[in-house]
């Protein structure tokens, strides 16, 4: 194998060593789930539907051996990975490999799988809570609120009855209209009843015309004095409050580069990122974007180390970091271009396309 690549742009030429430097890797066991979230994408593609079995699970961690920084499995994606039928096996097959595990749950298995999850040692969980209203949460999740609540709560009376300071506990929210008025309410009960050690929020992407109508970071919202109150709230209840942009600014950033990460679909398709995980469509501020799925390779019929160092995938990787694609989101001929129409390239030369991507504008949060 070649240790150096180089690649051209326009009048220059860029060398770049090929290194094992895969530090986080996304899992997705399972694109099913047992909830039907109303701004979730699984309800407007047409992705087949399925699961990894434990054999292939373990022969994507075999395959990591050679990445000696890989510190994190998160074990996420689209689905809800408690509901795969081996999720207790998955997650003591990741410990016994040495590595940091972190899963995203609705948390409606939390309370079946708590001893283990403890036990096991499983270091930290995000489960979605999107509001305190159950009457809200129930619109938006389709379950009971107190029946969540309950199952972290054991989680948490179990870690503090075996003398365990993990797993530590997160709260995600996605921000919309239909919620504003209550996330104070939601740091209020991360913080003291649900104990939590972070609350992240996070901004709709939405996935209809309808969803659209319920993004608060459109310029129509007074989202500053929304912030100011949240950020009051820290030290009264001492929990980490994480908040994404809520307009456009020229910085972008790309959570899954900067942290050298990767994902890997339940077939074992190796996605940059979660964005490109699945095929769906999307609306940008109102207008609508197909995204395409993209891979770099397949973890269970090649070498992920191979994968990782293809050309393709590091010349990606030095785009993205670099910035060296089209800001579509505020360009003056996006209604008029046919690259914005989907994620297949850009003006730029690009493939896939990331210039719409609101993640890397920090306005969607990545996990």
């Amino acid at each position: 194998m070649k240790k150096n690549i180089e690649l051209s742009f326009k009048d220059y030429k860029v060398t770049i060593e090929k290194k094992l430097n895969l530090k986080k890797l996304y899992i997705e066991v399972t694109n099913r789930c047992n909830l039907n979230c109303k701004m979730c994408f699984r309800r407007f593609w047409k992705d087949p539907i399925g699961e990894i079995n434990i054999k292939n699970f373990k022969h994507i961690l075999e395959s990591t051996k050679p990445f000696k920084e890989l510190e994190t499995i998160y074990l996420g994606g689209i689905g809800e990975p408690t509901v795969h039928p081996k999720f207790s096996q998955i997650i003591q097959t990741v410990k016994d490999y040495g590595y940091r595990l972190e899963f995203a749950t609705n948390g409606t298995n939390l309370k079946k799988y708590a001893n283990e999850i403890v036990d096991i040692g499983v270091d930290t969980i995000i489960i979605s809570i999107d509001s305190p209203d159950p009457l809200i949460y129930k619109d938006i999740r389709g379950t009971e609120f107190f029946s969540i609540i309950e199952n972290v709560k054991t989680v948490q009376e179990i870690k503090e009855r075996k003398g365990k300071s993990t797993p530590a506990i997160g709260v995600e929210v996605v921000v919309m209209k239909e919620n504003l008025n209550s996330l104070e309410e939601i740091v209020k009960l991360a913080g003291k009843e649900l104990k939590a050690n972070f609350i992240m929020f996070s901004n709709l992407m939405p996935f209809s015309k309808e969803l659209s109508e319920e993004i608060v970071y459109n310029g129509l919202v007074d989202t500053k004095s929304m912030i100011d109150r949240l950020n009051k709230l820290i030290g009264t209840y001492r929990i980490k409050v994480l908040t994404p942009k809520f307009e456009l600014l020229t910085e972008r950033r790309c959570q899954f580069i900067e942290e050298s990460a990767a994902v890997i679909r339940w077939d074992g398709e190796v996605a940059p990122c979660y964005r490109f995980l699945h095929n769906y469509p999307e609306y940008i501020l109102s207008r609508e974007k197909q995204v395409k799925a993209f891979s770099f390779g397949n973890a269970l019929k090649e070498r992920l180390s191979d994968i990782w160092t293809r050309e393709s995938y590091i010349a990606f990787r030095y785009s993205v970091k670099n910035f060296l694609f089209p800001s579509c989101t505020d360009c003056p001929l996006r209604d008029a271009c046919e690259y914005v129409k989907d994620t297949d390239a850009d003006c730029w030369g690009n493939i896939p396309s990331c210039g719409d991507c609101l993640w890397a504008r920090d306005i969607v949060k990545c996990p």
